[in-house]
């Protein structure tokens, strides 16, 4: 039986999980609209090079995900208002 991995969570700034959330669901979008694109491709090696995008976007996507998962959301100090 083998330990699995202690996962340590990745403090990140809340934009930079915004910005890493966007790309994901722009990856995915892309992806399916590429996909339906796929069905209009006649050419044999445009619809494999079509393929490989479509396949290639998910995996990034996937990647990310999981990425994701060991995020979590740095506290950012509370800044202190000046007097004006």
């Amino acid at each position: 039986m083998t330990a699995e991995p202690v996962r340590e969570s990745i403090q990140v700034s809340l934009r930079f999980r915004s910005t890493i959330e966007a790309t994901i669901l722009e990856l995915e979008r892309n992806a399916a609209l590429d996909e339906r694109f796929l069905a209009t491709l006649r050419n044999p090696d445009h619809r494999r090079r079509q393929r490989l995008l479509i396949e290639k976007q998910l995996d990034k996507a996937f990647r990310l995900r999981e990425m994701l998962a060991l995020m979590s959301v740095r506290l950012e100090p509370r800044r202190r208002e000046r007097a004006a």
